[in-house]
């Protein structure tokens, strides 16, 4: 009987936390704390390789285009710091630019990069998917920096990697 009072006792005037609850309440701080981290810290450059992603397809798009027009047409794209649009040659010279074309998933013809921003040039795509250099007149090797990033198009076989 008396065991059982000393036990009654104990349990009632019992204040405060367990070993085992302290160390459960400080692992999960730990796993929402790693998490939150992550995620703060992990999108600028997810949004960057997004962004280089998106511009690659839309150069491999003006290739398309370049590839399946009539010479001496060329199709490129015009890179001006946070913004490029598709932009068509019609001349060949590479000066002379028509008005710009929609972008393949945009709702504009302009798609913009804010807050990135990349090399101001022009890279121009001649009928045979290679860049194309207008001052030469033949393929030049292109590369296009976007803030750390950069992309290089190779000259002759015009491969975007």
């Amino acid at each position: 009987m008396q065991k059982g009072k000393i036990l009654k006792n104990r349990i009632i005037s019992c204040k405060g936390f367990t070993l085992i609850e302290i160390i459960a309440t400080l692992l999960m701080l730990m796993i929402i704390a790693a998490v939150a981290i992550s995620r703060v810290s992990g999108t600028d450059e997810a949004k960057l390789q997004a962004e280089v992603d998106t511009l690659k397809g839309h150069l491999r798009y003006a290739q398309y285009l370049a590839m399946n027009d009539v010479s001496p047409v060329r199709w490129g794209i015009q890179i001006s710091g946070q913004s490029y649009t598709l932009i068509k040659n019609s001349t060949g010279d590479g000066a002379a630019f028509t008005s710009p074309y929609s972008l393949p998933g945009e709702s504009s013809a302009t798609h913009s990069m804010t807050p990135l921003s990349a090399t101001v040039i022009n890279v121009l795509f001649d009928e045979w998917g290679a860049p194309y250099n207008a001052a030469t007149k033949m393929a030049a090797n292109t590369t296009i920096s976007v803030s750390t990033q950069s992309i290089t198009i190779t000259p002759e076989t015009g491969f975007i990697p």
